[in-house]
């Protein structure tokens, strides 16, 4: 099985349109890794459950304090991108997460995949990293990219 080189991107506010515009332009062919989303995402007892990504983004996008991550395998295998992760945040923000296939983080195809994603996200904070999940907010992404590979872009 492949390693993946993972890089992240925090966003400042949830915005599923955003997901949509995303999945549209990059992963239009996409399977949901999960069957169902109870709430909360890990927990004893469930408040509720969504059956379809589309209600629980919905729900997401309407209620800041909830984390929770979701993941997309890429379908497409001509494409670099082979995998998505969503994590929205407990304090109100979205980390979008790519994964490629890799072993160096600072190899070219995970280069060209950062820059690319930073001018699309136009992230606060961004970072390369291998095969880890991202933190559940936007204070430990901060601190967890100070310890993984930030490319410096040169003007």
């Amino acid at each position: 099985m492949p390693q993946y080189i993972d890089s992240y991107y925090l966003v400042n506010e949830r915005d599923s349109g955003l997901v949509y515009k995303f999945l549209d332009d990059f992963l239009p062919q996409n399977k949901e890794l999960s069957e169902d989303y109870p709430i909360p995402q890990f927990g004893p007892e469930n408040e509720k459950a969504f059956d379809n990504v589309k209600d629980l983004l919905t729900y997401l996008d309407q209620n800041a304090g909830v984390d929770y991550i979701i993941y997309w395998q890429n379908l497409a295998d001509t494409s670099e991108l082979k995998q998505f992760t969503l994590q929205y945040t407990n304090d109100g923000k979205m980390i979008f997460g790519v994964s490629i296939y890799g072993n160096e983080v600072d190899s070219r195809e995970s280069l060209l995949m950062y820059y690319r994603m930073k001018r699309y996200l136009n992230p606060d904070y961004a970072c390369i990293t291998g095969e880890e999940p991202p933190p559940g907010n936007s204070e430990e992404l901060i601190r967890f990219c100070e310890n993984r590979y930030v490319p410096i872009i040169s003007v």
